[in-house]
């Protein structure tokens, strides 16, 4: 079995002024989740560095963002596009209460969208409390958490944004900052650090900032960017909204390479436990 590939990701804080709001229903607890069928959002790509990237990661950048990303993630000016098909507020994640949000996805590209999406009926979960999001990455990776070894619950957060990232305990060089996660990465850290499987992708080569935006008003996710040692950004994408105010989506498929890849190291380990007893 081939080892299971997890992204690199890093985003930018945009400001946005919008028109029209989504619904947002009275739910459980503290946070209320925006969102209904048909909300789309387009994301762009504003900066990719390529020499730059490659002094921080090494010669297998190419591989890792557009293994993982897909391919033209690379490519500035290419777009990606995710459209809400479902969501149910009420939603069981394991055991604990949550939401659903299914959604179609298109592919990076430097032309138009087809008709039909590449990625159809993609579901991601989000829990209404954010302790459950400390215990799932500290039951199964013996770890505070990270947008790495968090990553399923991460896709779309409830608001207030800021104060549900305040209530998550962080792993270590992790923080939020309002609505907006930083990872202060130093050079020899392990990218992907998960003590159940060696690491896949490798080490920081340099010192980085990495950070992931979230919208304060309706908690989407907007935007991803990396710095490097001398504060340059060598790799964005973000939001890339019309010139007239529009609804927006819920970024999901981003995600997907991550959460793919902690599902199948789950099996993975599951399997092998299995076979030894």
């Amino acid at each position: 079995m081939k080892k299971p590939k997890l992204m690199i990701s890093f985003f930018l804080m945009l400001s946005m002024t919008l028109a029209i709001t989504p619904p947002a229903y009275s739910q459980v607890g503290t946070y209320i989740f925006h969102g209904a069928p048909g909300d789309q959002k387009i994301l762009i790509v504003k900066a990719a560095n390529n020499q730059s990237m490659e002094d921080l990661f090494g010669a297998e950048y190419v591989g890792i963002f557009e293994g993982l990303f897909g391919s033209g993630a690379l490519q500035e000016g290419a777009r990606k596009k995710s459209l809400v098909t479902a969501v149910n507020f009420n939603f069981d994640v394991w055991g604990q209460d949550g939401v659903k949000y299914t959604t179609d996805n298109w592919d990076w590209t430097l032309g138009e969208f087809g008709n039909t999406s590449d990625i159809a009926d993609f579901d991601v979960w989000s829990f209404y409390s954010p302790k459950n999001i400390t215990w799932r990455t500290n039951l199964i990776w013996s770890k505070n958490t990270s947008i790495y070894n968090g990553a399923l619950y991460f896709a779309q957060l409830p608001t207030p944004v800021d104060q549900y990232l305040e209530e998550i305990t962080w792993a270590p060089k992790w923080q939020n900052l309002g609505n907006i996660v930083v990872h202060n990465a130093e050079a020899g850290d392990l990218i992907i650090d998960f003590p159940l499987f060696p690491p896949v992708i490798g080490f920081y080569l340099e010192n980085c900032t990495e950070t992931w935006t979230y919208d304060e008003t309706y908690g989407a996710w907007i935007g991803y960017q990396i710095k490097d040692n001398e504060t340059n950004i060598i790799y964005e994408f973000s939001i890339d909204l019309p010139s007239t105010a529009a609804i927006p989506g819920f970024e999901i498929p981003i995600l997907l390479s991550v959460s793919m890849g902690i599902t199948i190291s789950l099996i993975y380990i599951i399997m092998k436990k299995k076979q030894l007893n």
